[in-house]
């Protein structure tokens, strides 16, 4: 009895350490990603290789056969170091399709292995499905701290190392002698690569397809004929952050190869910059007092020179990466150590969630081309971005002293026209009138004049500058003398020149759902429950449509082929497509939507994932106890709970943000991990329920296809909510994602 309860606790804890190493393999494949390819495509490569886990069942299923699982699991422990080495020092490919398959590999062998234990564990996959859960929700916790302070490579080694033991216990299991010692001498191996740690640093600093990716910052000044030189690099959780140097001792803060912030040569005499003074993004501050002023995202410290030479004495900086703030303070000497000049208050923190939280106001809130982390310079669509929608404007204009400026440095006319349109909207709820709303508003594009008919009017990089009361004749006369200077081309200033769109409107000629209507583009204001600022498609965005088309292919191949006669393999094959799908649906926006309560995105998806997986976890445990079984007609309470529960969790969540936002991070995760317990609790039982009752009607050995169908469904699920989120909101994803699981009492499916 003894012997039997110690071979289970090994084989759980193996399964605890696999799904460990899975769960960080996933989020370091990620942020490889993020640095070379382009943000749409990091989504759609990642979410092909989770497919590999589906696959892995199916092949299991399809070719029935005695695999050894010690030995898949030490194949697994090689191919994440193999697959990320490839990838790592392979010069770029122009192919995600290529990133896709290769960094499959592992997510396939591990699908295969856990389809075989469950296989072989049927009877108690509830306490399968625990240490498999609980596994993740270690590796939620672990990926963060371990890349902090191990950086990507050695994390990759450590992820390998996870592994081995996994393999080492499960050949305990069969007592296989030649495999534990063929084991042992690898785990030896690669303990001394990560206690060395010199050879793998260096590994790290050769990043080969990152240097000649075609999508990032290098590249694109490479193109320019530009000698670039990386001097500074740290990996971390949240980013790459390099610091790049060109000719004449310029340098860049550059985040995961994309989103760029210069860093100015300054010697502490404002003197020395008053060529910055020549510069589009100095407007916002040639206007009236800059007193007190707020920075949201300052990035390399530019924004903080460009408020001392507009005569600002108080200036909050807010910048969520810390890490371009630990390269700003590597070259100290370089940039006047910028973030500790007099006057200046640096905080580390999301911009939006400072505002929601300080009672001060200021003369000046400053927005110079923010971007969320994980976004490159391209494809930022699919990325939330809560510091542009109605309910951050409101915010900002709040926090604005009487006659202060909300001033914004945007990319493009696309995203320029929706922030206006943004501002339009907030100033008309605030009571201003639709007659004047046009003389609280500035734009002026960097484009000088000359330039201007050369590029045919595109608008690029422009400023814009919102006021709560109307732009004053001194203002105006202010400015218009600034923009002269200059040269730059006026795109609306109130008394002197008014975009013919917005005049049309004031003088109400125009609606402003005409107006959205005759671009091809979307320009309509975002909204907390859709932040997707960036996102300026019509519909859904093409890289979705792409995944969804792709997903709903392999599912009416697979389904052709795997669905048995069998009317009860049929049913367990919708049930757990499901909970696959409905769990993704609610998970995903859950994740998004918590952004804001959090602030971070980091620790949205390592908050959330650890609420929701541990919680699923012990509610895995307790499946099969009688209390939880209690059934209505034949079908399982727990399925009307679940929907329930999502809708209970929106008005909660909706209080957590107005009102308890001034809690720290401690006291956040307290309450998030509280709240959502309920609902992951009764989530985690689903699926052990199907593969016991799968087991119990003697249909065991369609375990491993199920598994498999519940893998693609998941990462279909994933597709589907980010396309639902980005249509009708978070809230209405997750409320459907409950009713997947209303679908299975419905139809009496559990």
């Amino acid at each position: 009895m003894n012997k039997d309860r110690n071979m289970t606790l090994i084989k759980l804890l193996g399964i605890f350490l696999l799904s460990t190493s899975l769960f960080v393999y996933e989020v370091l494949v990620t942020r490889l990603f993020s640095t070379i390819l382009y943000y749409h495509f990091v989504f759609l490569t990642v979410s092909i290789a989770i497919l590999g886990i589906g696959f892995g069942g199916i092949i299991i299923y399809k070719f029935k056969r005695n695999y050894s699982i010690s030995l898949l699991s030490l194949i697994l422990s090689l191919t994440y170091i193999i697959c990320i080495l490839i990838i790592y020092k392979l010069p770029f490919l122009d192919s995600f399709l290529f990133y896709a398959f290769l960094s499959s590999i592992p997510f396939v062998i591990g699908g295969a292995i856990l389809s075989l234990l469950f296989l072989d564990g049927g009877s108690e996959s509830n306490k399968l499905y625990f240490a498999d859960l609980i596994g993740s929700t270690f590796g939620s916790i672990l990926i963060i701290p371990m890349m902090d302070r191990l950086g990507f490579m050695v994390s990759v080694f450590v992820v390998s190392l996870i592994a081995l033991i996994a393999a080492f216990l499960f050949a305990s299991l069969k007592q296989e002698k030649k495999s534990k010692t063929v084991i042992s001498f690898l785990v030896v191996i690669v303990l001394m690569l990560i206690v060395q740690k010199n050879y793998l640093n260096e590994l790290e600093r050769n990043f080969t397809s990152y240097i000649t990716s075609t999508v990032t910052t290098i590249e694109h000044l490479r193109n320019e004929n530009k000698d670039v030189d990386i001097v500074y690099s740290k990996w971390d959780s949240i980013s790459r952050t390099d610091v790049i140097e060109e000719e004449n001792n310029i340098k860049t803060v550059i985040t995961d190869g994309g989103a760029s912030a210069p860093m100015i040569q300054f010697d502490g005499n404002i003197e020395s910059i008053e060529y910055l003074k020549d510069r589009v993004n100095y407007l916002p501050f040639a206007l009236g007092d800059n007193q007190d002023v707020l920075l949201i995202g300052p990035g390399g410290g530019k924004d903080v020179l460009l408020a001392l030479l507009g005569g600002s004495k108080n200036i909050d900086a807010v910048e969520i990466n810390p890490s371009t703030i630990e390269a700003v303070k590597e070259f100290s000497e370089y940039n006047g150590d910028v973030y500790n000049l007099e006057g200046v208050n640096l905080v580390i923190d999301d911009g939006r969630s400072f505002v929601e939280t300080t009672e001060k106001k200021y003369n000046n809130i400053y927005l110079g081309m923010v971007m969320t982390n994980a976004v490159s310079n391209g494809g930022m669509g699919l990325s939330e971005n809560y510091i542009y929608t109605k309910e951050a404007y409101k915010a900002y204009f709040n926090h604005l002293k009487k006659d202060g400026y909300l001033s914004l440095m945007l990319h493009s006319a696309n995203d320029t026209l929706r922030a206006i349109n943004t501002g339009i909207e907030v100033l008309e709820e605030m009571g201003i009138a639709r007659g004047e709303v046009k003389k609280h508003f500035v734009v002026i594009n960097s484009m000088t004049n000359d330039m201007s008919e050369e590029h045919k009017k595109t608008i690029s990089m422009p400023v814009l500058i919102f006021k709560k009361e109307p732009f004053t004749n001194e203002e105006i006369e202010s400015i218009f003398i600034e923009i002269n200077n200059q040269n730059r081309v006026i795109v609306n200033l109130p008394d002197i020149k008014y975009t013919d769109i917005y005049d049309a409107y004031s003088k109400g000629d125009i609606e402003l759902n005409d107006l959205y209507e005759q671009f091809p583009v979307n320009i309509k204001p975002t909204i907390d429950d859709k932040p997707f600022f960036y996102d300026t498609s019509k519909g859904i965005p093409d890289v979705i449509k792409a995944l969804l088309i792709g997903v709903a292919f392999i599912i009416a191949i697979g389904g052709y082929w795997a669905i048995s006669r069998n009317r009860q393999i049929t049913k367990s094959i919708i049930y757990f497509s499901l909970i696959g799908f409905g769990f993704m649906l609610i998970e995903i926006p859950l994740i998004q939507k918590s952004i804001l309560f959090l602030g971070n995105p980091t620790r949205a998806f390592s908050y959330i994932l650890f609420a929701l997986l541990l919680s699923c976890g012990i509610g895995s445990y307790f499946s099969n106890k009688r209390i939880v079984n209690i059934s209505i007609r034949g079908r399982q309470i727990i399925f009307i709970l679940i929907p329930a529960l999502t809708i209970v969790f929106q008005f909660i969540l909706s209080t957590l943000i107005n009102d308890l936002s001034s809690l720290d991070q401690v006291g956040k995760f307290i309450v998030l991990t509280a709240i959502l317990f309920p609902l992951g609790f009764f989530m985690g039982m689903a699926f052990p329920k199907g593969i016991k009752k799968l087991n119990d009607s003697g249909f065991d050995n369609h375990i491993p296809l199920i598994w498999g169908v519940n893998g693609v469904m998941s990462v279909a699920g994933s597709a589907v909510a980010l396309a639902l989120s980005m249509t009708i909101g978070f809230t209405f994803t997750i409320i459907f994602g409950g009713l997947m699981y209303l679908a299975i009492f419905a139809f009496k499916l559990s």
